[in-house]
């Protein structure tokens, strides 16, 4: 089954209307202050322990402030880390945190922006010092997050190359177009963010709910087939 991460959440009722509606993962920033979605380390804690059992809850955050929070990092024993900027190694996350590691992947939209023979190798690269391989849109100074739709026929490419290591896609994903990108790319789980807000931070909860429900329905028909 292709998994669903809703990430950038913030409030209460968010997470509870994620889990409500079937998400497989949550995902809570914090240390990335350009982000609308930042959270600081104790109110990203408050949210995570309200994640149940069996839905993984995922800090989304930078090398140094797992660094300067260790302590509080590992009192909230988040499932997973997905790790921007400074990168801690694969042992580290897994002996000092205890959490599966999860490392984003830029890809450029256009062809020709980078060299194409490179993209495929660096992500088989990557995905050799992590758990889970995360595809991103790529966009000058940005860490992530850019909403922007990525070229799945890369994405795929990507997959296929990097397996047996998992596959989340993200960037400019919504409920209108979550069965294309699953039916494109295959990927292990797809990742939303903005694609479900009324307002940075703020998600719809109907387009919550449409955006896993589309998922899982393009699984089933995958299935079928």
């Amino acid at each position: 089954m292709t998994r669903v991460k809703i990430c950038g959440l913030t409030r209460e009722e968010d997470v509870d209307a994620a889990v409500d509606a079937g998400a497989d993962a949550v995902g809570f920033i914090s240390g990335l202050p350009g982000s609308p979605r930042n959270l600081s380390i104790s109110r990203a804690a408050s949210l995570i322990l309200r994640v149940p059992p069996f839905v993984t809850p995922v800090l989304v955050t930078t090398g140094k402030e797992l660094v300067e929070n260790s302590d509080a990092v590992k009192r909230i024993a988040p499932g997973a880390v997905q790790l921007y900027s400074s990168l801690l190694s694969l042992e580290t996350m897994r002996g000092t945190f205890h959490a599966y590691l999860l490392r984003p992947y830029p890809v450029r939209r256009q062809e020709g922006e980078e060299g194409e023979v490179d993209v495929v190798p660096r992500a088989r690269e990557v995905a050799r010092r992590c758990d889970v391989l995360l595809t991103d849109t790529y966009q000058k100074g940005r860490e992530g997050g850019t909403g922007l739709t990525s070229d799945w026929s890369v994405c795929a490419e990507i997959r296929k190359a990097i397996a047996p290591t998992p596959m989340i896609l993200s960037g400019g994903l919504r409920p209108e177009n979550v069965e294309l990108a699953i039916a494109a790319v295959s990927p292990y789980c797809v990742d939303v963010s903005s694609g479900v807000e009324s307002s940075p931070g703020i998600k719809d909860h109907a387009k919550v709910r449409a955006f896993v429900a589309r998922a899982n329905a393009a699984e089933e028909r995958r299935v079928a087939l």
